[in-house]
């Protein structure tokens, strides 16, 4: 099932097979066993008495797109060479990326978003694990650093 993955940076690798996918299965996890520690660390506002049992599907689905992310990344990405397939994965989670942050920015509000100097812990933990790894996919998605066959680098 290993493939050879010499043309894709060592930075992407280790993001996209090791690191998210075990963010994602840890999100997967809180979301399923903890729903209300998940949404305060979304919402500033939000209390351990906002949570309420009602809303639990949705925790568990939020669970579920976490867990496919963390299979397409530890499992799919691991099993391909592809440079396509690596880049239709890593994109459709960019778009997921995009709504994250947009539930980011709706939950703190514009000025704690744009204002790292206002952010809590939570923040800086759910800001660190979206705008670092969509920079990358942004960036493998624009081939920065993706070879086009093994051992030869784009450009070169």
């Amino acid at each position: 099932m290993a493939s050879s993955h010499g043309h894709i940076a060592l930075p992407y690798r280790v993001m996209f097979l090791y690191i998210e996918p075990l963010a994602a299965f840890f999100g997967t996890c809180v979301n399923l066993t903890q729903p209300s520690s998940y949404l305060q660390s979304l919402s500033p506002s939000a209390t351990s008495t906002t949570y309420t049992p009602l809303s639990y599907p949705v925790y568990a689905q939020i669970a579920g797109h976490l867990l496919l992310f963390s299979w397409l990344q530890a499992v799919l990405l691991r099993s391909t060479a592809s440079v396509q397939t690596w880049k239709i994965v890593l994109f459709g989670i960019l778009m997921c990326d995009i709504l994250h942050l947009h539930g980011d920015y709706v939950g703190v509000g514009a000025t704690a978003f744009f204002d790292p100097r206002l952010w809590r812990w939570e923040e800086w933990v759910t800001f660190g694990m979206t705008y670092g790894p969509a920079a990358m996919r942004i960036a493998f998605c624009l081939e920065v650093g993706v070879g086009e066959e093994k051992g030869k680098m784009k450009g070169s």
